[in-house]
Parts: structure tokens; C-alpha cells; sequence
């Protein structure tokens, strides 16, 4: 493989897009060029009789900030848009994305958070957001502060990841990227006075402090005699927060300000304070829209009993002084469960008030403390009938061989996931997250001669699995070791808030080449981790790879450790989340495929409990239907789409509230009944419209779309009978035939409709100019202290301000239309004038009008007629539904009579498929049906089509149909997107070239 591939990005994903608009739509009203027109108002302060000079206000910061700049010569950010127009801006982004709208800006100031889910591309979205925001606005100088070496080599190593790829989207705009370390304080000479776009990856510990500790605050010779960070102050950054609720101290937030940051944006899974949200991607949303794996747990549990006295240290308290153990007690009813209770020293453990369990008799604690005798320092108890019993021991449990059989099955779904998907081009990587370093390294001191329990049971459960068929021995037929690796991180020395995590080898103590290795492998190389030629496919580390790392590929986490912690599972299943790659390093989001197996030592139920539990520490909703939650769903107004928008949404939830369907806190109440025939939601009249995707969304708010547990999936059974049937191969042949298209476009209809729809400023209001607000205050020094008095506020619109851009090349990019064509489509407008004052508004406007209307004649005109071939061959259908993955049960639909389709399952995506298969199963008219498969596809001027259902229908006194058939939740074609409306309409067309019966099906008619 060669060492120059990398990861392929997907620059048209909209969630991302959404995510990257909600930032620089902040700004709206800044003008590209805000340092000509700084300088202009400079220079044009008047001075008083007195020699005092009146500034506005904007005027005056700026002309500070340019003494300090030019003594250094930094070329920095300027902001000069007010916080009103930013509070505005703010509200306007926050209504589209479902967000209630700030009352005001926090009191942080410019701070905004970001919230996308773990595995989503958190890192692309920001990393693009400073290109975009450099386009946009001419801003140049980001700082990325994150909370530790772990998470900075991340950022770093994604950064070179997708330096080409930035630099083939933005060509005009070139970047340095660097990290700093201290070392070489001077460094950030070049980042303030560079007039590229520079980018500064720095862990907060690095400002944290004052000049006695961090050198980032102390004087340089190098640097004039200042300190680094009066440089970096000096460009006034953009300083962007990766994980900043691991920065929320207030000797953090203070380091921050030190910075004198132009905004801070704050991007986290989960922020433990919120300000300013202005995006949210939540993990249901991640689930929803297919982003990132599905979660499958496998449970390994003790079953029966405990044959002997089970006891577990879950933590020492003081004050008063009591141990928390992990005891088997007996319940009201009189069953035994493991409970965890507090217990004194000297109470005996069998006592009614603490187990009421009679095999404790005679056991009592007779010591603890913080620090265990036996040098490990964790908190300890003395036992009478055991002596020593470290914080996470446990004695007569069975852990040690639950561990074991956690192993064995981590192998046994890798081997299976390898075999299923080394044809496909992906490498499959398994994680282990364990208990304790020695139980990997035993005796050994690195990778190479490791010895412990894990590595043991490891190699001999591997060979043990592999030598079962010969299929996975051809897969891996090395030596174990030649798969395993280890990387775990120690505390460096030192006590209190000197501690903190240092990234070593694996060895502990001094280095080996092969600790190296696994260093880079695993933490930096993600590509060669992800070669085929790296033959790494199982990892081991005890903490080191939380916050910071992941990998697309992890497919398996085993974790051979209690769960605790509030974030703990969270955490854990965040290492596999994202989409897993191909060798092309292309994303694939087969959900058959994408799906991450946690082999955990508890119950499904447990962990679903515990990890919504997490969930709802965070602040994440589940099991809620939230205020916002419908705000998002498309308002059609002919051509055109937007989003109902919060206050939209909140008028839909108070009336679910109102009728029934809701508690006060958003819980679904047993009242939601919509698959009942006659149920309506009673939302009103202007709305009822929006009923099924209201249904389709409240029914979505459920833990059980996130985690599912492993023994609800179902391998799908081929019925291959029907397949080598002639019958089946006549249909096939007469639904799958190739077509072609011709389009007819009236240039003169598409400048008209094109002028008419441009000119209609109730659908398209007129484009408001870029604008800055100047405030004029006098300040008067008095007793009491100083007084500012507002004496005026002046609005200048910014024409001239800035270069213009190409928009006829930008139109016909997107279009695909004459040069002419637009020229006339823009002048006859009578509207340029308003693409003068905001040139990038106008664009957008102007692309979104021509589009529509090009769509519109487009599909109306367009003439299919049939041409040799097929869209998919048969042999491929046959070959393709060989290698059909198992699938999760709430998605599948059990045929009741599978002589009439392919599968004994029929895979549905929503309630409107499922009881349309229902239907297609029980009518006796109904001789066959399928549901077709992904990859047919048929085209069409607004993109490919994969049309939902084929069919066989036989009517009396007639032959057989064959129908093509489309399912949606409303019958109303005006309802649907603009882009699915077309497609159907093109649909019928190329059906009808097949003489193939097509049409829509809805509950309302289902048109069988």
C-alpha cells in the first residue's frame, strides 16, 4: 500500500455544512476587509480645540490595538461587527437549528458551543470553520486549545491527514499549521506576523500559569523583550476549545482570556456548562441519520448463584470512616442479589442491616485506609477471613474467568467480522480496555516479552478460535503476538496538582524500539494502523486511549474492567463510533456493516441503563421529546424549503403536551398510540400537514435506537429458488432494463420563470446590505468612578469595502448554464444592486432560485426511451445476496409466507415499510415482491434514483403486473422535498418507457 494514501473527506455532508454555516453566520455583517475600513475611520477622527481626539468607539479599540500590533508587527483579526448584530445573528441560527434563542450574549462574552456526538468529524467541522471564516472574513490567526498531549497529537495528526484536502477545496487560501510545546517560545513570532492563515495547536496547560511556571509568560530577548503571549494576544485569535469541559477551572477560563480572543468557539460531545449553544448533534441525532456506528452489547454474566462469599471493594469514605462494599444480599422477597452497601469497621458483613446473609458470618473489616500496604497505593480494607482487599478486588466472584470468556468472545466476533469483511477492502481492529497494566506485561517490561494473565489467555484463546476453520486460519496465519499490541500511559511523579498523565511506552521505565512503534502506531499513524501491511489488529491499554483517540475501524471493545465513572461507557464505546473506511480510505455507512460490539460485564439492560444514565448527566435527552425537536422539519413553499424552526416546534410540543401524548417534561405517555387506526395528533389546521413526520419523530426519541444487544440480530436466509426461477428472470429483465434521457429546456421559459421568481420579494425579500453599527460615547472620570454616556449610534453599510466575487463563474459551477444565459438572468432581474451590498448573500439567493426553476423545466421535460442492458444484472442480485450481513430484529420484518420473496426477513427503515411489507404478505393478489436493493438505480437529471419496492400481481381475466412502488408517509406529492418530488416525476417516466406500472404509496393508498 502505497504511503502517500490517506483518508478521502466528504466535503458536501450537510450535517457538517450545517455545523460550519452556524459559526460563520455569526458574523453576518462583517466586512471582508475590516482593515481598510479601520484604518479609513482612523483617519478620519476629528481633533477638538483642546487636542483631544473624538473616536468612536470602534475606532478607538482598533487604533489601541494597532500600537500594540505594529510595535511587534502582528497582523491579527478584527472584528469591528456589534454585539447587538452578533445577538441577532445568533438568534436567527439557533431558530433554524431547533435551538430556544439566547435572551442575550453570555456573560463569556463572543463564546459560543458546538455540540456534535463523538465519531461525526467534530475535527473536520472546525478545521474547515477557520478556512471558512478566513474566506469569508479575512480572519487569519486560530488558536486550538485542548486539554492534553493525547488529544493534541489527535488534532495534529488529523490536521496532516487533511492538508490536501484543504488545499484543494481552498487554493486562495494557504496555511501553516504548528504545535507548540514551550521549547521554542519564539515561534509564535511567525505566527503573528505571517499574512497566511496560521493555525496553533497548544494544550491549556501550556498558558496555564504565570511567568514562575510556563514560559509562554515570560520575557524573551528574542522576542523584543516581551513575552510569547503578547504576541499571540496581539492578533486578537480565534481560539477554538476541543473537549473544553476538561478547561472549565477558573485558572483555564482566565488562561483563555489571556489569549484576548476575537471569539472563543467551544466543540464538544458534551459540555458540562452551555453558553451560546449555536449547533447540536446529539447522539440520537448521530444514531438517526446513520453517522456513526450502531451500538451492539454482548453480555457476559455469571449465571447462578455465588458459590462462595462474594465481596467487592467499590471505595473507602471518611468522615465518618466506612467501606463500600459490593456484598450478596437478600431482598424483601427473599431472593439474593448483589447490592453495595456501607459498612463500618468491626459490623459484621452477615448482618440483617448490611446483607442479611448467613455465609458472611464471621466476617468483619478490621482496618482500611487510603493508601494499601501493599505499595499500590489504592484504598484498602483488612478482612478477618482474608486479609487485604484492594479498591476493584473482589474475592469469591468468578471475574477472572468471565474475563476469560470476554477474550475468547472478542476474538470470536473479530474472526467472524474479518471473514466478512476482508473481501471488502476493510481491516477490522478490536480494543481492549483493561484492569490493570501487570495483568499485560507480568513479568515482561514491553510489547515484545509480555507475559500477563491477558496476553496468556490471548494467545491460546486466539489459536484455539482461529484453528476451528480453516477459512479464518487462512486469514491470520501468523503467530498471536504478530497481532497484539499494547500502549498505556503512567503518572508521572510528583503529587496533588503536580501529577498528571505523561504518554510513554508501554514499558514503564526507559524506551525499546518496539514501545516506540507502538507509540506512533497506535496514537499517531492511523493510516499504516489501517494498512492491511500493518499487521496490528488487536489493542491493548489500560487508559491512555480515551479523549483524544479513536479509530474508524474498532468494530470490537472489550472492556475487562468494572464500569463506573460518569462518563465511563460513554467514553468507551466513543473509541469506535465513527464510520469505519475501506483500503480507498472511503467511509461506509452500510449499517450492516458500520456496527461496534461492546463484550461488557454486565447485562444489556444494565448498560443501556447506565450509559443513558450518562447520557442525562451530560445534558443529553433521552427518553424526551425536547422543545425543539420538530424544528428542523422542512416547511415545502413551492419550490423553496426552510425549517419550521424552534418557535414552530414549541407550538407543536405544548399542543402534544395540551391533547395528551406528552408530560410536562416531554415523556410519551401510553396515549401515543399512532399505529391505532383514527389516531390524530390534533395539531392545527396550518400544521396537521406535518403530522407523520411529527409520529415518525417522536417514535425516534428511544434509547433502544442506540443499543441493542447482540442476540437480537438475524442472519436473512436466501430464498435462492426464486432467483434461478424463469419467472423471476423475466421480471427481473423487464424491470432492470437501461434507459436513456433527453432533456428539453427552453432558455427563454427558464430566463422568464428564472426573472419572475427572482423579482417576487415576498418569496424573496431584498438582500440587506452589510452594514456596521458605531456607537459614540463620552467618558467622564468622576469620584465615583468613570462614566460612560451614550451619545449617539451610527449604521454605515460597507459597499466598497471589499472585493467582489465571480458570480457569474460561481453560478455557471453550479448550474451548469451559458454564461449568457445568467447574464440575462441577472441583469433583467433589475437586483444586482443588492449584490454590491452583500455580494455572498445574493449569490446564495440567486443560486437557490435558478436551481429551482432549472429543476422544475428540467424534470418536466425530460424523455426517457429504453437502450440495451441492464441497470443490475441478475448474476450480480445473486452473487450480491450471498453475502448478505445479519440485521437487527427491529428492523426486520418476518415473512409469513417466503415463497413470495427473496428473504425470510424484509429489511424496513421505517413504520410506513414495514406495514406496507405486511401488506404485501397477506394479500393473495400479491403473488411476489422484494424490496430492491441499494444498488438499483436508475438516473435521473436531479441524481440517481432507488426506487423502494417490485412486484408481482395477479388479477383475475388478467395477466400478471409487474409494479414499481415508492412508500412515504403522505400521499400530498406537495409535502415532499423538492428533490424527491423530481425524482419521482422522472421516475415515471423511465417506468413508463419499461411499460412498468409505477406509482407513490402511503397509508392514505397504498395503490396495489
Amino acid at each position: 500500500m502505497s504511503n502517500t494514501q490517506t483518508f478521502k473527506f466528504d466535503d458536501k455532508q450537510q450535517f457538517q455544512l450545517d455545523a460550519i454555516a452556524a459559526v460563520t453566520d455569526l458574523f453576518d455583517g462583517q466586512p471582508k476587509d475590516a482593515d481598510l475600513l479601520i484604518t479609513r475611520l482612523r483617519g478620519s477622527v476629528k481633533v477638538t480645540e483642546t487636542g483631544s481626539a473624538e473616536l468612536p468607539g470602534i475606532a478607538e479599540h482598533a487604533a489601541r490595538e494597532a500600537e500594540i500590533a505594529a510595535e511587534i508587527g502582528a497582523i491579527g483579526n478584527n472584528l469591528i461587527v456589534e454585539s447587538d448584530t452578533i445577538l441577532e445573528n445568533l438568534r436567527l441560527v439557533q431558530g433554524r437549528n431547533g435551538l430556544e434563542p439566547s435572551a442575550m450574549l453570555a456573560d463569556e462574552g463572543f463564546g459560543f458551543d458546538i455540540e456534535m456526538e463523538t465519531g461525526t468529524g467534530k475535527t473536520y467541522v472546525y478545521l474547515r470553520t477557520i478556512f471558512e471564516l478566513a474566506q469569508k472574513y479575512n480572519f487569519t490567526k486560530f488558536i486550538i486549545l485542548v486539554p492534553s498531549v493525547a488529544i493534541r497529537e489527535g488534532v495534529n495528526t488529523s490536521i496532516e491527514l487533511m492538508r490536501q484536502h484543504f488545499r484543494d477545496l481552498y487554493p486562495a487560501l494557504p496555511f501553516n499549521s504548528s504545535v507548540y510545546s514551550g521549547k521554542a517560545a519564539e515561534e509564535v513570532q511567525s505566527f503573528a506576523t505571517s499574512t497566511n492563515v496560521q493555525i496553533l495547536v497548544m494544550t491549556i496547560d501550556s498558558i496555564r500559569g504565570d511567568a514562575n511556571s510556563r514560559i509562554i509568560h515570560q520575557t524573551r530577548d528574542k522576542l523584543q523583550g516581551l513575552r510569547p503571549i503578547d504576541y499571540l494576544k496581539a492578533t486578537r485569535p480565534v481560539v477554538i476549545m476541543d473537549e473544553p469541559q476538561n478547561m472549565e477551572s477558573k485558572l483555564s477560563q482566565s488562561a483563555v482570556e489571556d489569549l484576548a480572543p476575537t471569539c472563543t468557539l467551544r466543540y464538544s460531545a458534551t459540555h458540562r456548562k452551555t453558553r451560546n449553544v449555536v449547533y447540536r448533534l446529539d447522539p440520537v441525532d448521530a444514531h438517526d441519520k446513520g453517522l456513526v456506528k450502531q451500538i451492539v452489547v454482548a453480555e457476559a454474566r455469571q449465571q447462578g448463584a455465588d458459590a462462595a462469599p462474594f465481596i467487592r471493594l467499590v471505595d473507602v469514605l471518611s468522615n465518618p470512616w466506612a467501606a463500600k462494599l459490593e456484598l450478596v444480599c437478600r431482598k424483601a422477597d427473599g431472593s439474593m442479589q448483589r447490592m453495595t452497601k456501607k459498612v463500618k469497621q468491626d459490623q459484621e458483613l452477615s448482618a440483617k442491616s448490611v446483607s442479611d446473609n448467613p455465609v458472611y458470618e464471621g466476617w468483619r473489616i478490621m482496618n482500611m485506609g487510603f493508601e494499601s500496604p501493599d505499595g499500590s497505593g489504592l484504598p484498602f480494607v483488612e478482612l478477618t477471613k482474608h486479609s487485604l482487599l484492594n479498591q476493584g478486588e473482589e474475592i469469591g466472584g468468578n471475574s477472572q474467568e468471565i474475563y476469560r470468556e470476554m477474550i475468547r468472545e472478542t476474538i470470536k466476533e473479530h474472526l467472524r467480522k474479518e471473514a466478512q469483511l476482508r473481501p471488502q477492502g476493510i481491516k477490522v481492529l478490536s480494543l481492549f480496555f483493561i484492569d490493570k497494566v501487570a495483568n499485560f506485561l507480568g513479568n515482561g517490561t514491553n510489547n515484545d516479552d509480555s507475559d500477563g494473565q491477558y496476553v496468556k489467555w490471548f494467545d491460546e484463546l486466539f489459536r484455539e478460535e482461529r484453528d476451528r476453520f480453516p477459512a479464518y486460519k487462512e486469514l491470520l496465519p501468523g503467530d498471536p503476538a504478530d497481532y497484539r499490541k499494547a500502549y498505556f500511559a503512567q503518572m508521572k511523579k510528583g503529587t496533588g496538582k503536580a501529577a498528571h498523565l505523561e504518554f510513554v511506552d508501554s514499558k514503564g521505565e526507559g524506551t525499546t524500539a518496539k514501545d516506540d512503534d507502538a507509540y506512533d502506531l497506535i496514537m499517531k499513524d492511523k493510516v499504516r494502523l489501517l494498512s492491511e501491511d500493518t499487521p496490528t489488529r488487536f489493542i491493548f491499554s489500560h487508559s491512555a486511549l480515551r479523549e483524544g483517540w479513536d479509530n474508524p475501524n474498532v468494530f470490537q471493545i472489550c472492556t475487562l474492567r468494572e464500569m463506573g465513572g460518569e462518563t465511563e461507557r460513554r467514553q468507551t464505546i466513543g473509541r469506535g463510533l465513527r464510520l469505519p473506511v475501506n483500503r480507498n480510505y472511503e467511509r461506509v455507512a452500510d449499517s450492516s456493516v458500520a456496527q461496534l460490539t461492546v463484550i461488557a460485564n454486565e447485562s444489556y439492560a444494565e448498560f443501556a441503563k447506565s450509559l443513558q444514565d450518562e447520557y442525562k448527566k451530560a445534558g443529553v435527552q433521552l427518553g424526551f421529546v425536547r422543545r425543539g425537536e420538530f424544528a428542523q422539519i422542512p416547511l415545502v413553499d413551492g419550490e423553496n424549503e426552510t425549517p419550521l424552526g424552534y418557535h414552530a416546534s414549541v407550538r407543536i410540543w405544548e399542543t402534544l403536551m395540551q391533547n395528551g401524548f406528552l408530560d410536562k417534561e416531554g415523556r410519551v405517555l401510553e396515549t401515543f398510540t399512532p399505529n391505532v387506526i383514527g389516531f390524530d395528533l390534533g395539531l392545527p389546521v396550518d400544521i396537521t400537514w406535518a403530522s407523520p413526520v411529527v409520529i415518525e419523530l417522536i417514535d425516534k426519541c428511544k434509547l433502544d435506537k442506540l443499543v441493542k444487544r447482540k442476540k437480537d440480530k438475524e442472519l436473512r436466509t436466501l430464498n435462492k429458488e426464486l432467483y434461478w426461477s424463469e419467472e423471476f428472470e423475466e421480471f427481473w429483465y423487464a424491470i432492470s432494463r437501461k434507459t436513456t434521457y433527453r432533456v428539453k429546456v427552453d432558455r427563454d421559459e427558464l430566463i422568464q420563470k428564472s426573472v419572475e421568481n427572482l423579482r417576487d420579494l415576498v418569496a424573496n425579500p431584498r438582500i440587506a446590505p452589510l452594514r456596521i453599527q458605531i456607537t459614540k460615547a463620552g467618558l467622564k472620570i468622576e469620584r465615583g468612578g468613570a462614566k460612560a454616556e451614550e451619545r449617539g449610534v451610527r449604521t454605515a453599510e460597507l459597499r466598497g469595502s471589499y472585493d467582489l466575487p465571480d458570480i457569474i463563474t460561481e453560478l455557471q459551477d453550479e448550474t451548469k448554464l451559458t454564461r449568457r444565459t445568467i447574464i440575462d438572468i441577472l441583469t433583467k432581474s433589475e437586483r444586482l444592486d443588492e449584490f454590491i451590498g452583500n455580494p455572498n448573500d445574493f449569490i446564495a439567493m440567486a443560486k437557490r432560485v435558478i436551481k429551482a426553476e432549472l429543476a422544475k423545466i428540467v424534470v418536466k421535460g425530460v424523455e426517457y426511451e429504453k437502450i440495451a442492458g441492464s441497470i443490475y444484472e441478475l448474476r450480480e442480485l445473486q452473487k450480491d445476496s450471498q453475502d448478505d450481513a445479519d440485521r437487527f430484529l427491529d428492523q426486520l420484518y418476518k415473512v409469513q409466507n417466503q415463497e413470495k420473496t427473496d428473504f425470510d426477513y424484509v429489511l424496513f427503515d421505517s413504520g410506513v415499510e414495514e406495514a406496507f411489507a405486511k401488506k404485501l404478505d397477506t394479500r393473495e393478489d400479491i403473488k411476489m415482491f422484494m424490496k430492491l436493493p441499494a444498488k438499483f438505480k436508475i438516473d435521473t437529471p436531479v441524481g440517481p434514483y432507488n426506487p423502494d419496492w417490485a412486484i408481482v400481481k395477479h388479477e383475475d381475466g388478467a395477466d400478471r403486473i409487474y409494479m414499481i412502488r415508492e412508500t412515504k408517509s403522505t400521499s400530498n406529492v406537495e409535502l415532499l422535498r423538492p428533490t424527491e418530488k423530481a425524482k419521482i416525476e422522472a421516475a415515471t417516466e423511465h417506468f413508463k418507457a419499461l411499460d412498468i406500472d409505477y406509482a407513490k404509496s402511503s397509508p392514505e393508498g397504498w395503490n396495489l
